[in-house]
């Protein structure tokens, strides 16, 4: 005897093993995180790492404190460096980033914070 659920989508023309599959599919959470999570300015790259949802995925950094003189060298890739575009001289200066990673499912997500810091002259 089939089940209510293979009775309602076989009668809709939808397949039960399509509809598992969809459903499987989009069960997968969504997660990213950020490494390293500390960075100075020009020391190196910042990496996303993404799993579940369903790819392909987009990335959005976003300052959310800190100097606007520390800028990301790609506001939407999934592996960035950062620079300084401020004066050469004065003060260390500190900014934090997260990165929002959207999937084809249109599920979001941000990253844990990254810090950055320009030592200064």
């Amino acid at each position: 005897m089939k089940s209510r659920r293979e009775l309602m989508f076989g009668a809709a023309g939808v397949g039960v093993g399509a509809l598992m599959v969809a459903t499987a599919a989009h069960a997968r959470t969504l997660s990213a995180s950020a490494s390293p999570s500390t960075i100075g300015v020009g020391e190196g790259y910042v990496t996303v790492s993404v799993s579940g949802g369903v790819g392909p995925y987009s990335y959005q950094w976003t300052r959310i404190s800190g100097s606007t003189d520390i800028e990301v060298s790609d506001p939407n890739s999934p592996v960035v460096e950062f620079g300084w575009v401020g004066p050469s001289s004065g003060p260390p200066r500190l900014s934090a980033w997260v990165c929002q990673v959207t999937d084809s499912a249109n599920d979001t997500v941000s990253t844990n914070s990254v810090h950055v810091a320009y030592g200064g002259a």
